[in-house]
């Protein structure tokens, strides 16, 4: 069995994957696209639980195969002396830990990034807790729609709803990511390697980074913004039901779409949410109205504005733009079948690894034990 993915960036960089679910799952994927040996270590008893997360494909969780393409699985129960002993083994070889657990737990088994520096210097230890390791958050623990709520996003999704995306999951493991490399990078020059604290609430900040400023400075301009409220940035019905989205906040594109629907009269409203704004949102739907949405995105790409269809996930699977764009494929299951699936995350530099995403302990409890070819 090759001892890497593909010859990425990350080629020889060795990933030891302790976590669970979707942060360490998306994280794992952005480093096994760019070229790592991902190393998954799993709790004996049913792995992690993404595992069995429906629908199946090839007698796995479909997240967990498309996240997991080309990694490996080593079955290791680590409140055991014997996994302990065999996961200090695998981190002599290893050049980067992940774990999710609430922080604690890895130094109770023995496995904390102090006791792992030691036997691994240039060991890169990142630590994706949910409320990172101060004094109040060590002891909490959350879900994303925890986070989502606690930093303020929730508040300025336009929805009553939950989400069905899971936004700080998934910024966390972003932000990890590029904790990661830079840590990988400067390993280089120092030879030291480095610990890191990347608690999931930190998913959302950088989505939130404008809108604090603006509060903060007594504004709300950008909330008005990006609600929907302004007619020139929203969601507008067409003549069959079907929906668009209009992101004319220029006014050489306002005026554009404005033209194409013979209402150059509001010329002015684009950014009014006031009266005149609801007036002009009621004109706008009107016009929309007297063709089906098809029709209308001819004309609207016709003249380069930014108007796009709202797609559900089978139909944006079907468009095709993501596949244009290096961003979707497929990927190999356990069967030998295959599964549409999206990544590299990082087209330019990624490519999917082109193994199936691995069985439960497939690689045995260490380095060349259980391994196949």
């Amino acid at each position: 069995m090759t001892k890497t993915t593909h010859d990425g960036p990350l080629e020889g960089i060795v990933v030891l994957d302790l976590g669970r679910m979707l942060p360490s799952a998306v994280l794992a994927r952005q480093l096994l696209d760019l070229g790592a040996r991902l190393i998954k270590v799993e709790d004996p008893n049913g792995g992690d639980p993404m595992r069995q997360v429906q629908p199946l494909v090839g007698g796995m969780g479909a997240a967990f195969a498309a996240l997991y393409p080309g990694a490996e699985s080593v079955a290791l129960d680590l409140r055991t002396s014997e996994g302990s002993d065999r996961l200090r083994a695998l981190v002599e070889g290893a050049d980067v830990l992940i774990e999710t657990f609430r922080p604690g737990t890895m130094e109770k088994w023995g496995l904390g990034s102090k006791v792992l520096g030691r036997i691994n210097s240039r060991l890169i230890y990142c630590s994706m807790s949910s409320w990172g390791r101060g004094a109040t958050g060590a002891k909490k623990i959350g879900h994303d729609l925890n986070f989502v709520a606690a930093t303020g996003a929730l508040d300025l999704i336009n929805t009553t709803e939950v989400p069905a995306l899971q936004m700080a999951d998934v910024g966390a493991s972003l932000l990890a990511s590029s904790a990661i490399l830079a840590a990988l990078f400067r390993r280089e020059r120092t030879g030291q390697g480095a610990v890191i604290d990347q608690p999931l609430v930190s998913g959302t900040v950088p989505m939130l980074a404008w809108a604090w400023a603006d509060r903060a400075a007594g504004g709300g301009v950008l909330s008005t913004l990006l609600s929907g409220r302004w007619p020139c940035y929203r969601r507008y019905h067409c003549g069959d039901g079907l929906e668009i989205t209009v992101s004319a906040i220029e006014p050489k594109f306002w005026i554009g779409f404005l033209s194409i629907l013979d209402l150059e009269e509001l010329a002015l409203a684009g950014t009014d949410d006031g009266e005149e704004g609801v007036a002009a949102v009621g004109r706008i739907e009107k016009a929309l109205s007297a063709r089906p949405r098809a029709e209308w995105l001819v004309l609207f790409k016709a003249e380069g504005l930014p108007v796009s269809p709202i797609l559900d996930l089978d139909q944006a699977r079907e468009d095709g733009r993501l596949h244009e764009a290096g961003l979707a494929g497929e990927v190999m299951t356990a069967d030998g079948g295959t599964l549409p699936a999206l990544g590299p995350f990082i087209p330019s530099l990624g490519r999917t690894p082109d193994r199936a995403a691995p069985r439960l302990g497939e690689h045995g409890t260490a380095f060349g034990e259980g391994e196949s070819s």
